[in-house]
C-alpha cells in the first residue's frame, strides 16, 4: 500500500490515541496510569510515534523485528478491548464517555486494522505469543503489588486501590482471582496464536501475490 495512505491512517491513530489519555489523565489525574487501559493506550500512542518517526527517517520502516514487536503491542491493546467489553462495559456506570469509547474500542480495533492491513512482510517466529504475554503479567504483578503493599489510591476504582474487581484479592480471596487471571491469560494467549496464524498465512500470500 502507498507509503502516504499508511503514514495518514497512523497520524490519525496518534491523535485519537493522544486525546483518549489526555482526556483519562486531564479528567481524574495521573492516578489513571494505574488502570491497564489509560498504560496500553499510552504503549500505543508512544509505538505510533516511533512508527510515524521510522517511515520519515528509515527505509527499513518495515523491519521483520519491529513487526514482531508491534504484534506484542496489538495484543496488548486488544486485550484491553476484549476484557473491557466482556466483562467491564456490562456494569459500567460512566460508558458513554468519549474517552471511553477512544480508549477501549477505537483506538485498538484501529491498531489492529493497523496490523492486519500494513503489516505485508512480518516474521513472526512460533514463541512469539508466549513473550507477547509478558507485559500482561508484569501489570498483573504490578497491580497486585500496588493493591496489597502500596495502596496507591485509583481514580473512579470501586475496588481502589485494586484497578480491577477481579484483581480484588482482600475481597474476593486468592482463588478468585487466580482463577479469573488464568482464564485472561489462556485467552489471550490464545488469541495471540490466533493472530500468529492468521498474519503468518496472510503474509506469505501476499509474498506470492
Amino acid at each position: 500500500m502507498n507509503k502516504k495512505v499508511i503514514l495518514s491512517y497512523r497520524l490519525l491513530l496518534l491523535v485519537l490515541a493522544f486525546v483518549g489519555v489526555y482526556l483519562e489523565i486531564a479528567k481524574l489525574g495521573v492516578g489513571m496510569l494505574m488502570y491497564y487501559t489509560v498504560l496500553s493506550n499510552l504503549l500505543v500512542l508512544l509505538f505510533t510515534a516511533y512508527l510515524i518517526f521510522r517511515m520519515w527517517t528509515d527505509n527499513n520502516w518495515e523491519s521483520s523485528k519491529l513487526l514482531r514487536v508491534k504484534g506484542g503491542v496489538t495484543m496488548c491493546i486488544m486485550i484491553t478491548c476484549v476484557v473491557y467489553h466482556l466483562l467491564l462495559a456490562p456494569i459500567a456506570t460512566d460508558f458513554y464517555r468519549l474517552e471511553n469509547f477512544l480508549c477501549h474500542y477505537i483506538v485498538p480495533l484501529w491498531f489492529l486494522a493497523d496490523t492486519l492491513l500494513f503489516d505485508k512482510r512480518l516474521q513472526y517466529r512460533w514463541y512469539d505469543p508466549i513473550a507477547w504475554t509478558s507485559v500482561p503479567l508484569l501489570y498483573m504483578v504490578f497491580a497486585l503489588f500496588n493493591g496489597l503493599l502500596i495502596k496507591w489510591p485509583i481514580p473512579g476504582a470501586k475496588d481502589s486501590p485494586f484497578a480491577y474487581f477481579f484483581l480484588n484479592i482482600p475481597k474476593y480471596g486468592w482463588p478468585y482471582v487466580l482463577q479469573w487471571s488464568l482464564k485472561i491469560f489462556i485467552g489471550y494467549l490464545l488469541a495471540s496464536f490466533l493472530l500468529f496464524g492468521f498474519m503468518s498465512v496472510f503474509s506469505r500470500r501476499k509474498s506470492l501475490s
